[in-house]
């Protein structure tokens, strides 16, 4: 029996979903889900289903559908067609839903429930243009969502105001929290009735500016991604923050804490489900939320040994209370307003433009925020290079990506520019 069926029975009349001006509880859910759980049991024959959905709550009911017909979901990024479709290509993916069937109930419906053999790929972005394809089950999604809902003390009767899509491992944790605890999650609501939010450093400052007046017992950030000024200002405000550090490959949070003076400089404690070793100053992970493995093609599948220390590539340090601080990226991956960003892959997308020999990407912080510059080889002169390369990389990401400015530069011969040459900018 899947946790959604487990919620129906015990909260028959609870309220699973607040969405813009409805609410749906966990009978109905697990009614709705049950319907396209069947049809796609009947009618797609395919294994490997893409989920490329834009509505949140049909994504809810897709997802949990379609994990109970047993199949393998592909969580795809709806806000990038060029890049979603790129990624569909990779994975040669036939079978895409971007809504829910159009199927009403039949009353010879047989119950499916194939969550068991069912499996999920999160993308994130790597060093190419393909981003890297993670696997995640709803068992390592769970492992995690236990121990933060105790971490931050979520239950039966709060609410989790969720702000982020279900393909970014983010957005997921939170569905799986909420019906983890029987919960309730807000989607696209301005209701100010939630106990629970993650934040990015822009809805932070709106909560510093103008303190929620209800019952507010969780404020989840990710400690690298927020300005240390802002988070002493939650201090002083008395806000509920909690810091923490994650990555898609724990399936969310594996270090958490409620953020004090003394926890400013670093991300949390690892929590108990997680193990982290620090090895050559680089984060080692492993536990029962960290993901099965990868998938770099649909005939390409590499599995990780669940007793072995998973290297993150990010650089840190561990206290004598065991509280993690981060050093830095070693694969060039920025964090600018919640959103990851790995130059490496957006330098690898306007490679392939035919005028271009190299591009590289400089993020510099100005006034504690981030900026990207970008610098160019060309192979002939161009007048109009820097709109095309901005137009190509607002095709394929999003408009954080877009550098400040761009400079023709030369580069060494390992495909890095000068600095000692490099104008003020």
């Amino acid at each position: 029996m899947d946790i959604i069926k487990q919620q129906a029975k015990k909260y028959p009349h609870s309220i699973a979903i607040q969405y813009k001006d409805k609410e749906i509880s966990y009978k109905d859910l697990d009614q709705t889900i049950q319907i396209i759980a069947h049809y796609i049991h009947k009618n797609i024959s395919e294994k490997r289903i893409g989920i490329n959905i834009t509505d949140p709550l049909e994504s809810i009911y897709c997802i949990w559908g379609t994990l109970r017909a047993g199949k393998t979901i592909y969580l795809l990024n709806h806000r990038y067609n060029t890049y979603t479709t790129d990624i569909i290509n990779h994975y040669n993916l036939k079978s895409i839903l971007t809504a829910c069937p159009k199927t009403a109930p039949s009353i010879h419906a047989s119950s499916i429930n194939k969550t068991q053999e069912s499996s999920i790929r999160i993308f994130t972005s790597g060093t190419t243009a393909i981003p890297k394809c993670i696997i995640h089950s709803i068992n390592t999604l769970m492992a995690s969502a236990k121990e933060i809902n105790k971490a931050v003390n979520y239950q039966h009767n709060d609410i989790w105001h969720c702000q982020l899509p279900f393909y970014h491992v983010s957005g997921l944790a939170i569905l799986w929290r909420t019906l983890l605890a029987g919960a309730t999650i807000q989607l696209l609501t301005t209701q100010p009735n939630y106990t629970h939010i993650s934040c990015v450093e822009k809805q932070l400052e709106s909560l510093i500016k103008v303190p929620p007046h209800h019952n507010l017992k969780c404020i989840l950030v990710g400690g690298s991604a927020i300005k240390k000024s802002l988070l002493t200002k939650a201090i002083e405000k008395k806000l509920p923050i909690y810091q923490s550090y994650g990555l898609t490959e724990t399936g969310s949070a594996c270090t958490l804490s409620k953020l004090t003076k003394d926890t400013l400089p670093f991300s949390g404690q690892a929590l108990p489900h997680i193990n982290i070793q620090i090895i050559n100053n680089l984060i080692h992970v492993k536990g029962s939320s960290r993901c099965l493995g990868f998938e770099t093609s649909p005939k390409n599948i590499t599995n990780l040994n669940k007793n072995e220390f998973y290297n993150t590539l990010d650089y840190g340090k561990l206290s004598k209370e065991n509280q993690l601080s981060i050093k830095g990226r070693s694969n060039r991956m920025i964090i600018i307003n919640g959103e990851n960003i790995f130059l490496e892959t957006i330098e690898t997308v306007v490679k392939r433009l035919n005028n271009i020999n190299q591009f590289y990407l400089l993020p510099i912080t100005e006034n504690e925020t981030i900026f990207l510059y970008g610098f160019v080889d060309l192979k002939q002169q161009q007048p109009k290079y820097k709109s095309i390369i901005k137009q190509t990389i607002k095709t394929y990401f999003s408009s954080l990506c877009i550098p400040k400015d761009i400079q023709i530069h030369s580069f060494t011969k390992n495909g890095n520019p000068r600095y000692s040459d490099i104008k003020t900018l």
